[in-house]
C-alpha cells in the first residue's frame, strides 16, 4: 500500500497501513512498530511519528493525505469501513489486508501469544491467525466486518501475528478515525 522512503541511493522498503486513527483530534495511520522504527516518511501519507518495537510491535504515521474514516482496502475496488475495535475469539474467522497478499481470510489460531523474531526481537501478546502472509503486508490490517482486531507484526505461509488493536488505541488514547 505504501513505500517508506529511505531518501536518496537507498532502496525503498514496504509496508501496509493499519487503521486509521485519532489523538487530540490529529489523523495518524497506524501500522507496525518494525514499519516506523527507521523514522522515514512514507509517501503519499506524511512523517513517521513513533515506533513501539520489540516486545510491542506498532507505530504512527501522521495522515497527510485527506482521506475520510478509517477503512480496510479490500482490493477489488472497494474498501470496508471499521466502526469498532474489537477482541477475537479462538477460531472465529478473520481477514487481513496487505500490500502483496491483497485481502484473504483465515481463522484465529490463538491469543496472548509471543512471537520471537531473532536478534532479540520478541513481541508479546499478538493474536496467531492461519492467514498466509507475505513481506509487504506487515503493518496491515485484521478485520471482520465493520471490526478492527489488530496490525499485522510478521509471520510466514502458514501462520501470521498481529498486535492487537485495543491496547494500541488505549496506549495512544485514540479513537479510530
Amino acid at each position: 500500500m505504501y513505500t517508506v522512503s529511505p531518501g536518496p541511493g537507498r532502496e525503498p522498503y514496504y509496508c501496509s497501513a493499519g487503521f486509521a486513527i485519532l489523538v487530540k483530534g490529529v489523523r495518524y495511520i497506524l501500522t507496525a512498530g518494525h514499519c516506523t522504527e527507521h523514522g522515514l516518511d512514507w509517501q503519499g501519507i506524511g512523517p513517521n511519528v513513533d515506533t513501539h518495537f520489540p516486545v510491542t510491535d506498532y507505530g504512527r504515521v501522521r495522515d497527510l493525505s485527506g482521506s475520510g474514516h478509517s477503512q480496510v482496502d479490500l482490493h477489488d475496488g472497494s474498501t470496508q469501513r471499521i466502526l469498532r475495535a474489537g477482541i477475537p475469539q479462538v477460531g472465529q474467522p478473520v481477514c487481513k489486508s496487505g500490500m502483496t497478499t491483497k485481502k484473504t481470510c483465515g481463522k484465529v489460531l490463538g491469543l496472548n501469544q509471543t512471537v520471537n523474531y531473532g536478534k532479540d526481537k520478541q513481541v508479546v501478546g499478538t493474536i496467531a491467525t492461519d492467514i498466509p502472509i507475505e513481506s509487504g503486508d506487515s503493518g496491515g490490517p485484521l478485520f471482520y466486518g465493520g471490526v478492527g482486531y489488530g496490525v499485522l507484526s510478521g509471520g510466514n505461509s502458514q501462520v501470521s501475528f498481529f498486535q492487537p488493536l485495543r491496547p494500541v488505541l488505549a496506549a495512544y488514547g485514540a479513537t479510530l478515525a
